[in-house]
């Protein structure tokens, strides 16, 4: 019987000797990948190590170190991996400037705080308000307090969304408030809470509206009926205008057709006259001893006489 005998060469990297480039957030986690090309063998021993002085110093990681820079897995008698990880912070949106807010008591308002990139979570921050009788700087609690069940955050549902919904406002819940980020600034805003509306104020002003409304609308109507106006009478200017030129016109053709039923009424009496001097005669001879009578003929009339 034959038996042969298989021996592992050990773990082979995959990747061996190149170097990786990964991004993670602030607050997340993240895969640093490291492996055999087959699953199934087990190195001697592995190590993670840091860069910690970017120098080629390698460390092993410990959890008082940050977490970007470079990194490599050390498989022994084997190689390594090459790994550089970037951790991106909560970076403020306009972190820098001062924003102003008016709402009005009874109502909300939402003082915003977000991270230039929602994917980024902060490690830590508060809301704070600043107490002028005291001059300092007072933290902002959902559980006890001026505040005690009427603020309510966001991140929740969106890790870089840090704003803040204050809901049933007074006047006290107005002045200066900051978002602070830990190691990454802070966002400031300045909050006016005013009295809100009475319903007489709002009825008064209603009032007002309606009567400015309703006076330009008087204009504008009254302005439709003057333009009417004015147009048809100017029709009625222009028409009296062309009236002469058309009683003149009228006259003219008048005069037009006497002269012309004058004149056909001569032609007509010319011909008649003219067909009445024709006359047409015949003379019969005859040898009979009594006269005889002779018929005259004309075109209009017949005459007869005796011939002696």
């Amino acid at each position: 019987m034959v038996i042969n005998w298989s021996v592992s060469a050990g773990c082979t990297l995959k990747d061996l000797g190149q170097q990786e480039e990964m991004t993670a957030y602030t607050g997340g986690s993240v895969l640093l990948p490291c492996y055999c090309t087959d699953l199934h063998t087990k190195p001697e021993g592995f190590i993670w190590e840091r860069d910690i002085t970017n120098r080629d110093t390698w460390e092993e990681i410990s959890s008082e170190s940050e977490d970007g820079g470079d990194y490599r897995c050390n498989v022994k008698e084997k190689g390594h991996v090459f790994i550089k990880l970037t951790v991106k912070g909560c970076i403020l949106e306009k972190g820098s400037e001062m924003l102003s807010i008016t709402a009005h008591t009874g109502g909300s308002v939402l003082l915003p705080c977000y991270c230039t990139d929602l994917h980024t979570t902060p490690e830590t921050f508060t809301w704070k308000k600043f107490d002028t009788n005291r001059s300092t700087w007072q933290e902002i609690s959902n559980e006890s307090g001026q505040y005690s069940t009427r603020v309510q955050l966001f991140n929740d549902h969106s890790p870089g969304n840090l704003s803040l919904l204050i809901s049933h406002l007074t006047e006290k819940d107005g002045g200066d408030y900051s978002c602070r980020v830990m190691n990454n600034g802070s966002k400031y805003i300045r909050l006016t809470v005013e009295a809100a509306s009475s319903p007489s104020d709002i009825d008064s002003k209603f009032f007002i509206y309606a009567a400015v409304g309703g006076s330009l609308l008087l204009m504008v109507l009254g302005g439709v009926i003057y333009w009417r106006y004015r147009a048809q009478r100017r029709g009625q200017m222009e028409g009296c205008e062309r009236k002469p030129d058309l009683r003149r016109d009228q006259e003219i053709q008048t005069d037009c057709e006497v002269l012309y039923a004058t004149v056909n009424k001569e032609n007509k009496c010319n011909k008649v006259q003219e067909t009445d001097d024709v006359t047409y005669s015949a003379v019969v001879h005859s040898n009979a001893s009594a006269p005889a009578d002779k018929l005259m003929d004309t075109e209009d009339t017949a005459e007869y006489a005796k011939l002696n």
